[in-house]
C-alpha cells in the first residue's frame, strides 16, 4: 500500500449512495490504493462482515456495533502498521494486531471472524475497481462532451478524408470526431457491463472456495455481506482461482487506451507542418524545443500514444493471472497492478478533455489542403452526375480520362472538365463548379453528425 492519502469517513459508503457521482479525478483515484484509502476500505469489508455475520446469528450484535464504529483508519495509524508489518510480514495480520488495540473485549474476539485474508483483500479490489470505474465512466463523459462541443462547432467545416495516407473525399471536421463519440459512447456500455460483473464478485467464500469454516449459514452471510457493501448478489462460483473480472476490467481499460493512442495520433498528425489543421492548445509560457524556439510540439498527443502502448501491456499482466494453480494462488500479485492501470486510465481520459476543450481548429488551411488535388477529390460528384446521363461505367472511364487529362496539361480538374465537350454536353459550368466546391455538403453528411449527437444523448450510450 502507498502513502499519503488521508480519507475522511467510510470510502465503502459513499459507493453505496444511488446518486453519489464520482470526478473524473486522478488524484481521487488515486487515494483508493494508498494507506489510508485502502486501509478504510478493508476496514469498512471486515466491518460489513461482522453485520452480516451479527444479522444471521454466526456473531454477537455487541461485537459487530463495536468492529463498525471502530472501523476507522485513524485507529490504524500507518507508522503501527509498518512497525507490525516488519515483524510478522503478513498485511492482513498487522493491520488486525493494531486494530485490535481500539477493540472492546467482544470486538476482539470475533473480528475477521472465519474468514480468510484472501476474500477481504480480493472482496477491497473489486471495491477499488467499482470506484474506479465509476471515475473513469465520468472521465468519458468529459470526453464525449468535449468531443460534442467540436462536432457541433465542425459540423459543416469541410477537410480531407484520407485513405491509405492520400487524399480520398472531402468529410466534415464534425464528422470525423462524431466517430470518436460513437466510439467513447461504446466504451461506456461497455465499462457498464463490466461493472455489473464487478458488483457481483464481493466474496465471501472461504481458504478454497467452499465456505469451509464459515458455518451452516455461510451462504446467506455471503449474500448479506454483499448488500452491505452495496454490491449485488455474489456469485455462487468462487472466481478467486480464475480472476476473468479483473482480467476483462484490464481488457477494456486497455481497449480505451487505444482509442486514446488513435486519437492522440491522429491530432499529432494533423499538427504536423505540413497538414497544419489543427494546433493543440498551450498555455504561455511552454516550451516546444530547447534549441528551436519556433516549435509548437504536440504533448498531450504523445502522452494519449504513449498510454496506448502502456495500458494494455498492464493489461496483459491481469490477462495472465487467469492461469492460475489449483484453487489460489497469489504468485502473481495483480494488486499492484490494478493500482497502476486505475491511475493511469484515469489520468489519461482526464488529459484527453483538456486537449479536445483547447483544440485549434484552422478551417482555412483544411480547405486550402483539399485543394492540394485542384479539385479531384471531387471527381466522385463529377462521376456521379454524369451517371445520370450515361451509363455509369462510362462516366466513371470519362472522369478517367478527364483525369489525365488534367494531369498532362497541368491544369485544374474545373478546367480540364469545361474543356471537354463530352462533360459540358450534360453540366454547364455553373453546375460543375457547385460540384466541384468542397463547401456543398451533402445534408446526410452533416444529418450524420446531428444523429450521432442525438443519440448519444447526455448519458454518452448510444442507443
Amino acid at each position: 500500500m502507498t502513502r499519503g492519502f488521508r480519507a475522511c469517513g467510510s470510502i465503502v459508503a459513499s459507493l453505496a449512495l444511488p446518486g453519489a457521482a464520482m470526478a473524473c479525478s486522478p488524484g481521487s483515484v488515486r487515494g483508493l490504493f494508498e494507506y489510508d484509502g485502502q486501509t478504510q476500505i478493508i476496514l469498512d469489508v471486515e466491518a460489513a462482515m461482522a453485520r452480516a455475520q451479527a444479522r444471521h446469528g454466526v456473531i454477537p450484535q455487541e461485537a459487530a456495533d463495536d468492529i463498525s464504529s471502530k472501523a476507522r483508519v485513524e485507529l490504524v495509524p500507518e507508522e503501527a502498521f509498518d512497525a507490525q508489518y516488519d515483524i510478522v510480514q503478513h498485511r492482513m495480520v498487522a493491520l488486525l494486531k493494531v486494530w485490535r488495540e481500539a477493540l472492546d473485549p467482544m470486538g476482539d474476539q470475533y473480528v475477521h471472524y472465519g474468514a480468510t485474508t484472501v476474500d477481504i483483500y480480493g472482496t477491497a479490489t473489486m471495491l477499488q475497481v467499482d470506484r474506479a470505474i465509476e471515475m473513469l465512466d465520468n472521465c468519458l463523459a468529459e470526453n464525449i462532451a468535449a468531443m460534442t462541443q467540436l462536432a457541433q462547432d465542425h459540423a459543416q467545416t469541410p477537410m480531407i478524408g484520407r485513405t491509405l495516407g492520400q487524399h480520398a473525399q472531402p468529410i466534415t471536421f464534425g464528422k470525423k470526431v462524431s466517430s470518436w463519440i460513437g466510439e467513447y459512447a461504446r466504451h461506456r456500455q461497455r465499462l457498464a457491463e463490466l461493472r455489473a460483473r464487478v458488483r457481483r464478485s464481493a466474496i465471501l467464500k472461504g481458504a478454497v472456495g467452499n465456505y469451509s469454516g464459515l458455518g451452516d449459514k455461510a451462504i446467506a452471510v455471503e449474500a448479506s455481506f454483499a448488500a452491505e457493501l452495496g454490491f449485488d448478489p455474489p456469485y455462487a462460483a468462487d472466481w478467486n482461482g480464475t480472476r476473468d473480472v479483473l482480467a476483462e476490467y484490464g481488457l477494456v481499460l486497455g481497449l480505451i487506451a487505444r482509442s486514446h493512442e488513435r486519437i492522440g495520433q491522429e491530432v499529432f498528425l494533423l499538427m504536423g507542418t505540413d497538414i497544419g489543421e489543427v494546433s493543440e492548445g498551450q498555455d504561455d509560457g511552454v516550451v516546444g524545443s530547447s534549441s528551436m524556439p519556433h516549435k509548437r510540439n504536440p504533448q498531450v498527443p504523445e502522452r494519449l500514444i504513449h498510454a496506448g502502448r502502456t495500458i494494455p501491456r498492464l493489461a496483459e499482466v491481469l490477462g495472465d493471472d487467469v492461469v492460475n494453480f489449483f484453487e489460489r494462488d497469489n504468485t502473481s500479485r495483480p494488486a499492484r497492478v490494478v493500482e497502476e492501470i486505475s491511475i493511469e486510465s484515469v489520468s489519461t481520459a482526464r488529459a484527453l478533455t483538456g486537449l479536445l476543450a483547447g483544440l485549434e481548429v484552422d478551417s482555412a488551411q483544411m480547405l486550402e489542403n483539399i485543394q492540394k488535388t485542384r479539385g479531384f477529390a471531387m471527381s466522385q460528384r463529377i462521376a456521379f452526375a454524369l451517371a445520370d446521363h450515361m451509363p455509369r461505367v462510362d462516366a466513371e472511364a470519362l472522369v478517367k480520362e478527364v483525369i489525365e487529362a488534367a494531369y498532362t496539361n497541368d491544369v485544374p480538374f474545373i478546367d480540364a472538365l469545361l474543356a471537354d465537350p463530352r462533360v459540358t454536353r450534360h453540366l454547364d459550368a455553373g453546375a460543375l463548379e457547385g460540384l466541384i466546391d468542397p463547401a456543398n455538403i451533402e445534408t446526410p453528411a452533416i444529418e450524420q453528425v446531428r444523429r450521432v449527437i442525438a443519440e448519444t444523448g447526455e448519458t454518452g450510450a448510444e442507443q
